[in-house]
């Protein structure tokens, strides 16, 4: 009986483990935006990728993004200023994901300025189905012409067979 058991414990595992989901290997990404403000909260604008990961290797599309500046906040326990928290719905001609980011706002000049943070891609449609990444990014805006061009970078993967 306990041979039994055993057998049908190791027939089965064998069986389960090729349907499981894997992961890819996590792989550098770059994504630029090039976006003009369309209004205090908002910006539309294209997308380009340079990303080893081969789903978003040379993709490129549109970007809307919608952003919300908050109060002083910290970093390393210093006030570093205004915060600004956005979402990007970035879509390609074969699906669609969201990036999340937040990042600490600085004037460079007297109508320019910075924002340096984190970003997370939360969610993906398409191709895009389970591909999660994180990383920085650095983002200028120039407040005379509405210009923002942003580059984030770091690490991705996307999960599937």
């Amino acid at each position: 009986m306990k041979r039994t058991i055993a057998t049908l414990t190791i027939f089965a595992t064998a069986v389960t483990v090729p349907l499981v989901a894997h992961a890819s290997r996590s792989q550098s990404i770059s994504l630029t935006f090039t976006m003009h403000s369309t209004s205090a909260t908002t910006a539309t604008g294209n997308w380009t990728s340079s990303s080893d990961l081969a789903v978003l290797s040379g993709k490129s599309g549109t970007v809307v993004q919608t952003t919300k500046i908050t109060g002083k906040g910290k970093g390393k326990g210093k006030k570093v200023g205004q915060i600004v928290h956005g979402r990007k719905v970035v879509t390609a001609s074969d699906g669609t994901f969201v990036l999340e980011f937040r990042g600490g706002l600085k004037p460079t000049g007297a109508l320019t300025s910075e924002v340096n943070g984190r970003f997370v891609l939360k969610k993906g449609t398409n191709a895009y189905k389970g591909l999660h990444a994180s990383g920085r990014i650095h983002a200028t805006l120039d407040s005379t012409s509405g210009s923002i061009t942003a580059v984030y970078t770091g690490k991705g993967h996307a999960e599937g067979g």
